[in-house]
C-alpha cells in the first residue's frame, strides 16, 4: 500500500506593488521579516505613471494653502527613521518584475487587462501593496488571498491619515494597526490582523517608529496562519468619519502641544514614580473572580510595610510549601534603581522580609511552582539575557541557581504551566514589555523549549503581558494579563484560554479586575495570584521620592551608577 504525500505547503507566494525599488525603511523590514520567515517573493510590480508634470504656475495658483505648514514639515523637518528610504535590490533578487501604468477613475487607479493576466499566470498567494495609492478592480481577485494593506491606525478609532498622528493630536491612549485585505469599498477591507500600541503622546516621530517598526511582523504572522489552517478575516463595522492631514492651525497647536507635552513628560519621570504595595487577603480567589476584587473593604487586606521610604513591594506570588505559605515578590528600591526577591511566611504572620536572591541584576516577578516535592522559582531578569531556573532551599531561606531555560532572550514576566500534555513558557520581551505575547513549549517544565509556530501569538497592549499564574476556574483555564493601555499596569484581564496548540493560540476575556477606589493605592492593579487560602496582589499609586527623583535625574544625564 502506497501512503498519500502531504501535499501542504510550509510556504507562501507573494508580491509586491510598489512605487520604485527605494522603501520606506519599514517596508523593507516587512518584506525582510517575509522572507527571513520561509514565504516566497515572487514578483514586484513596479509603478510606471508619469509624475505629474503641471507648471508651476498652476501649481501655485491651485495649491491647498490650508495644508501648508503641514507639508512643508512633513518634506523638509519630519524625518523618522521609519521612513528613511532603502533600496530592495538586494532583498527582490532574481525575482520577476513587471513595470505597470493604472488608469484613474476618480480616487482610485485600475490596472490594464495585461497586467492582470501576467499576475495571474503567476499563481500567488497574496499581493503586499506598498504603492499605486488606492486601487480597485480585477487586480483585488488576482490572488488567493487577495491585496494586504497597511493602515496604522484602529480603523474604529481613526480612518484616513496621516498614519499614528491623530492618536498624539487629539490625544488618544492607544494606537491601532491592522492588516487588511483591500474591497472595492473605500477605507471598508477585510482585517486580517489588528494590533495596538500605547500612544506615545509626547513625540509623534517616537509614535510613528513604534506603529511602523511594530507591525512588520504582521503579514508573516498572517501567513503563517493561513498555513496552519487559522486564517480568517473579519468585516469592519466602523462608521467613523475619513479625516485628512491637518489644516495650517491644527499644525500650529500640533507643534505647540508637543513642546508642552515633552515638558510634562520629563517632569512627570522626575517628580511622579511609581510606588506599588504588595496585598495579602486571607481568602482564596474564586470568590473575587465572581465577586471584582475592587469589592474588597482595605480593611479586608494586609498591606506588606515598606522598609524604606524609597522601597516598593510588587509581583507577588503565593504558595503552600512544606506546611507553610511562602509568598514570595520583588522588592524594589529606587535607591540603588533595582530589585530583588523577597518572601514572607505564613508562620512568621507575614511580618519578616527574607532577601531569597539578589545579584548585580535586577529581579522581579518571581514566577513559583512546586514540581516534585521542589519549590522553584522563575523570575524575570531580563539583563541576564536568558530565562533562569532557581530552585527554593528551605533551610538556607535562598533561591539556588539550577539551569538556564531559554538563552539569548530579554524576557519579562516569565510564566509556565501545563497544559494538555505540554508544559508552556509565555513571556514578553523588553523591546515592548507589554504588548507581544510569545510562547514556548516542552514536554517538561525545564525540558528544551521550543517556540510557538506562530510567535508572537498575542499583540495587544491591553492583555498580552503576564499577570500571574494561570490557573483553572469552573473548568476554564484562565491567565492573567495586565491592561496597560491607559499606562502601564492599570488592571488586571482575566482572559480564558480557549485554543492552545504548537500552532494555534486563543483566548477571549472573562473578567476585569480594578483597585478598589477606597484602597490606599488605587491607580493601577498588575498582579493577581492565589491558593485555597490566600489571595495576593499588588496596587499602585503615584508618589515622589528624592531616590526616584536622583535616578531619573541621572539617568537623563546619562550618568551610570
Amino acid at each position: 500500500m502506497h501512503s498519500t504525500p502531504d501535499l501542504t505547503p510550509d510556504f507562501l507566494r507573494f508580491g509586491l506593488l510598489c512605487n520604485s525599488l527605494t522603501l520606506e525603511k519599514w517596508q523593507a523590514e516587512t518584506i525582510k521579516t517575509l522572507v527571513n520567515g520561509g514565504m516566497q517573493l515572487h514578483l514586484v510590480v513596479v509603478n510606471d505613471n508619469q509624475t505629474d508634470k503641471t507648471h508651476f504656475r498652476d501649481k501655485i495658483q491651485h495649491y491647498n494653502y490650508s495644508r501648508l505648514l503641514f507639508n512643508f514639515w512633513s518634506r523638509f523637518i519630519f524625518r523618522p527613521e521609519s521612513k528613511q528610504g532603502v533600496d530592495i535590490s538586494t532583498i527582490i533578487g532574481n525575482c520577476i518584475q513587471i513595470r505597470c501604468k493604472t488608469v484613474a477613475k476618480g480616487v482610485f487607479n485600475i490596472f490594464d487587462n495585461q497586467t492582470i493576466e501576467l499576475i495571474k499566470q503567476e499563481k500567488l498567494d497574496f499581493l503586499l501593496r506598498f504603492g499605486f495609492n488606492i486601487i480597485k478592480g480585477e487586480i483585488l481577485n488576482c490572488t488567493t488571498y487577495g491585496v494586504w494593506s497597511f493602515h496604522h491606525d484602529d480603523e474604529e478609532v481613526i480612518r484616513g491619515g496621516p498614519p499614528a498622528f491623530w492618536e498624539v493630536y487629539k490625544p488618544i491612549d492607544t494606537n491601532g494597526v491592522i492588516l487588511q485585505k483591500l474591497t472595492d469599498s473605500l477605507d471598508k477591507g477585510l482585517i486580517l490582523k489588528k494590533i495596538h500600541f500605547r500612544t506615545i503622546k509626547h513625540s509623534y516621530k517616537a509614535n510613528l517608529n513604534q506603529a511602523y517598526f511594530g507591525s512588520t511582523f504582521m503579514p508573516l504572522s498572517v501567513c503563517r496562519d493561513i498555513l496552519n489552517g487559522n486564517y480568517c478575516e473579519a468585516i469592519s463595522t466602523s462608521q467613523v468619519k475619513v479625516i485628512h492631514p491637518p489644516d495650517n492651525t491644527r499644525m500650529v497647536k500640533f507643534i505647540l502641544k508637543m513642546g508642552y507635552r515633552r515638558i510634562q513628560f520629563h517632569l512627570k519621570m522626575l517628580f511622579r514614580q511609581e510606588d506599588w504595595v504588595t496585598g495579602i487577603i486571607h481568602q482564596s480567589g474564586a470568590s473575587y473572580i465572581n465577586d471584582s476584587v475592587q469589592n474588597i473593604s482595605p480593611k479586608q487586606i494586609y498591606w506588606l510595610p515598606k522598609p524604606t521610604s524609597s522601597c516598593y513591594t510588587a509581583d507577588p506570588f503565593v504558595i503552600d510549601y512544606q506546611g507553610d505559605t511562602l509568598v514570595f515578590f520583588e522588592l524594589y528600591d529606587y535607591a540603588t534603581g533595582k530589585g530583588v526577591i523577597s518572601m514572607v511566611k505564613a508562620s512568621e504572620n507575614f511580618q519578616t522580609f527574607h532577601e531569597v536572591l539578589s545579584s548585580e541584576n535586577h529581579f522581579s516577578f518571581p514566577f513559583v511552582l512546586e514540581h516534585k516535592q521542589s519549590l522553584y522559582c522563575i523570575p524575570e531578569s531580563f539583563e541576564s539575557n536568558g530565562i533562569q531556573l532557581y530552585q527554593y532551599d528551605n533551610q538556607l531561606n535562598k533561591l539556588i541557581f539550577v539551569r538556564t531555560l531559554l538563552d539569548g532572550i530579554q524576557a519579562i514576566d516569565p510564566v509556565l504551566f501545563e497544559y494538555d500534555g505540554l508544559w508552556w513558557l509565555l513571556i514578553t520581551l523588553k523591546d515592548q514589555p507589554s504588548v507581544h505575547l510569545y510562547a514556548y513549549y516542552a514536554n517538561n517544565p525545564f525540558g528544551q523549549f521550543l517556540p510557538h509556530a506562530n510567535n508572537p501569538v498575542k499583540s495587544s497592549i491591553f492583555d498580552a503581558r503576564s499577570a500571574g499564574k494561570p490557573f483553572t476556574f469552573n473548568g476554564k483555564l484562565i491567565r492573567p494579563a495586565q491592561d496597560c493601555g491607559k499606562d502601564y499596569g492599570m488592571a488586571v484581564i482575566l482572559n480564558e484560554i480557549t485554543q492552545l496548540t504548537s500552532t494555534s493560540f486563543k483566548e477571549i476575556p472573562f473578567q476585569t479586575l480594578k483597585p478598589g477606589p477606597e484602597w490606599p493605592f488605587h491607580d493601577g492593579l498588575h498582579t493577581f495570584n492565589s491558593n485555597l487560602d490566600y489571595t495576593v496582589i499588588d496596587a499602585k499609586r503615584f508618589t515622589f521620592t528624592w531616590s526616584g527623583f536622583k535616578n531619573q535625574l541621572l539617568s537623563k544625564l546619562k550618568i551610570r551608577r
